[in-house]
């Protein structure tokens, strides 16, 4: 399967999107290099892989896997910095109570210049031959971020950031360079909101879901004979047929998909106390023989 160069792992609160963002990364470095970029304050996925990244530099997790922590605030410092080149008048600049009410009425403009940002990078990764993975946020401020830039045209409709918008907007729905994917599990509230954010990205801005993660689905382990034997047991049987029920809904789920025009890929359960690098790069693997083996 040919992929975009930047992955946009979004999903539902407590869907692990940020396990599968780092497993995803994990899978990909084993085909060529691959940057992390962690948006959660958290950095949960960064974090997950044993990289701590402070600030946009990057952090060496494996020779082909790096990892970089970014934030809307520090992407508006930045620009400022680059707009204003003496930093002794950009610092107080970006101290000042003026600018404060400015950037307070230019609702999204941090986020707009994250979105630059990634753009960058996505072009940087195209001439290095990289992928970037992003750990974006929740799928609902995650729709939020992506959206950004059609505001931003509305406030200047003309001049430098209506420009950047208009390439942003292209970036995002260029299949080959931008592609979401959204994680789920097996309850139905879950995909639903899975579903809902696949067709409201692609209505809205023309992005592509590359696939829906269905994350946390556990083996089938008792046929019919078993769970009546296991009748009398009460409380055991009653998880038995809970434990089944949730892998035979992870089965219902594909077609849902199917119909939006989303491929599947189901993870499985891990029963660990932690996520580690082993589950990872267990987890990575399947995603490797799905995303990038067919």
């Amino acid at each position: 399967m040919t992929l975009p160069r930047v992955l946009f792992v979004t999903g539902k609160g407590g869907t692990g999107k940020s396990t599968v963002a780092a497993a995803l990364a994990i899978a990909l470095s084993r085909r060529r290099p691959t940057t992390l970029a962690d948006l959660d304050r958290r950095l949960s996925a960064a974090a997950a892989l044993g990289a701590m990244p402070r600030d946009s530099t990057a952090v060496k997790v494996t020779d082909t896997l790096d990892a970089v922590a970014l934030t809307p605030r520090a992407e508006l410092e930045a620009f400022i910095e680059r707009i204003v080149p003496i930093h002794a008048i950009s610092r107080r600049m970006l101290r000042s109570r003026t600018f404060g009410y400015v950037t307070a009425a230019l609702p999204g403009l941090e986020a707009f210049l994250l979105l630059e940002r990634l753009r960058i990078m996505a072009g940087d990764a195209a001439l290095e031959d990289r992928y970037l993975v992003i750990d974006a946020p929740a799928s609902g401020s995650a729709v939020e971020l992506l959206s950004v830039s059609s505001g931003v045209k509305g406030i200047a409709p003309a001049g430098t950031l209506n420009r950047l918008a208009d390439s942003i907007d292209g970036f995002l729905a260029d299949a080959t360079r931008f592609g979401a994917v959204i994680t789920t599990t097996t309850e139905d509230l879950a995909v639903r909101e899975a579903l809902e954010t696949a067709a409201t990205i692609r209505a809205r801005l023309g992005i592509v879901t590359v696939a829906a993660i269905v994350n946390c689905v556990p083996d089938l382990l008792f046929d019919t004979s078993e769970l009546a034997a296991m009748s009398p047991l009460a409380g055991h049987a009653r998880l038995a047929v809970r434990r089944n029920a949730a892998h035979e809904q992870a089965a219902l789920i594909a077609p849902r998909f199917a119909e939006a025009g989303v491929m599947t890929i189901s993870l499985p359960m891990m029963f660990t106390p932690g996520i580690g690098t082993a589950e990872l790069t267990k987890l990575g693997r399947v995603l490797h023989a799905r995303l990038l083996d067919q």
